[in-house]
C-alpha cells in the first residue's frame, strides 16, 4: 500500500464499451474536484492529455477485452497496478457485446462482416485482431469489481474513496430484491411480469422497480443466484426458454453462460 504522506497515483483506463462508466466518472460534477485532487490521476484519457504511466495504486479498468492487443495492454497494466478495479458490467460479466457465444459463432460473424470468402481477417496492429469479448477477470486477477451500466456515483464514491484511503471496500451481499423490499415496492414476478431482480446483484436501491420499471440485470450477477428457478419463473409467465436465457446473458456475461453449462 502507498505511503500516506503522499497521494495514491490512480489510472482510469478504457477498453471494449461505450465508455459511459468513464463518463458517469467525469459527470460527478460536485465530486469531480474532489476526484481530481485527492489522488495523482496520472492516466484518464477521456479527461486529460496523454501521460505515460509506469506505476499506479489503484487501476479503474473499464471494457470487456475483445482484440489481442487490448489483452497485451490489459496484462501490462496489471503489472504497473498494486490494485486493479474493474470498472462498469462490460469489465465485470462482459457485457452486452458477450451475450454467450461461442469461438464457432464469433468467427463465423467476423467473417461475415469483414471477411472475404468467408474467412476470419487479419486486422492491423492498431486496433488488434478480434476475439470474443470476455471480462478482464478472464485474463488477469481483479481486486474489486464495481457493476452498473453505467456505473452510478453513489456506487463508485465509497469504492474509490476507501482504496484512496488505504481501506477495503466490502460487497453487497444480496439481490435487487432484498433492496425492493426495503423501498416497500410489490413484486413484478408475483403478477406476470419480466423481472431479474433475484438473480442480479444489488447495490442500486432497485432505482428501476421504484419507478415501475423491471429489472433487467444491468448490475451484473448475484453470486448466489438460482438460473433454473429464474428461467422456469420465466416460461412461466410466457417467455421462451432460450428468451429467459438470452435476457439473462445480456449482463450477466460469462457468470451466466457458466451456470447454465454446469446445470
Amino acid at each position: 500500500m502507498w505511503q500516506r504522506e503522499r497521494k495514491p497515483v490512480v489510472g482510469i483506463f478504457g477498453f471494449s464499451g461505450c465508455a459511459g462508466d468513464q463518463l458517469a466518472v467525469i459527470h460527478m460534477e460536485d465530486e469531480l474536484v474532489d476526484f481530481f485532487t485527492s489522488a495523482d490521476i496520472k492516466f484518464f484519457h477521456m479527461a486529460q492529455s496523454h501521460q505515460e504511466v509506469d506505476h499506479v495504486d489503484v487501476a479503474v479498468i473499464e471494457g470487456s477485452i475483445n482484440t489481442d492487443k487490448q489483452l497485451a495492454e490489459l496484462k501490462e497494466i496489471r503489472e504497473k497496478a498494486d490494485i486493479v478495479v474493474a470498472l462498469g458490467t462490460c469489465a465485470t460479466h462482459g457485457g452486452i457485446q458477450y451475450l454467450g457465444d461461442n469461438q464457432k459463432e464469433f468467427e463465423e460473424r467476423i467473417a461475415h462482416v469483414y471477411g472475404k470468402d468467408g474467412k476470419v481477417p487479419q486486422f492491423s496492429e492498431l486496433v488488434g485482431n478480434a476475439q470474443p469479448a470476455e471480462p478482464i477477470h478472464k485474463f488477469i486477477e481483479v481486486d474489486y469489481s464495481i457493476p452498473g451500466c453505467p456505473v452510478a456515483k453513489e456506487n463508485f464514491i465509497p469504492i474509490y474513496t476507501k482504496l484512496i484511503s488505504g481501506l477495503k471496500p466490502t460487497k453487497y451481499p444480496y439481490p435487487v430484491c432484498v433492496e425492493c423490499k426495503f423501498q416497500g415496492n410489490d413484486c413484478f414476478l408475483l403478477h406476470g411480469k419480466y423481472c431479474l431482480g433475484p438473480v442480479t446483484a444489488g447495490g442500486c436501491d432497485a432505482c428501476c422497480p421504484t419507478f415501475g420499471v423491471s429489472c433487467v440485470g444491468c448490475f451484473g450477477t448475484y453470486e448466489g443466484a438460482n438460473y433454473p428457478s429464474m428461467i422456469a419463473k420465466l416460461v412461466e409467465i410466457g417467455l421462451t426458454e432460450e428468451d429467459a436465457k438470452r435476457k439473462l446473458r445480456m449482463f450477466g456475461g460469462e457468470a451466466v453462460e457458466l451456470a447454465l453449462r454446469s446445470d
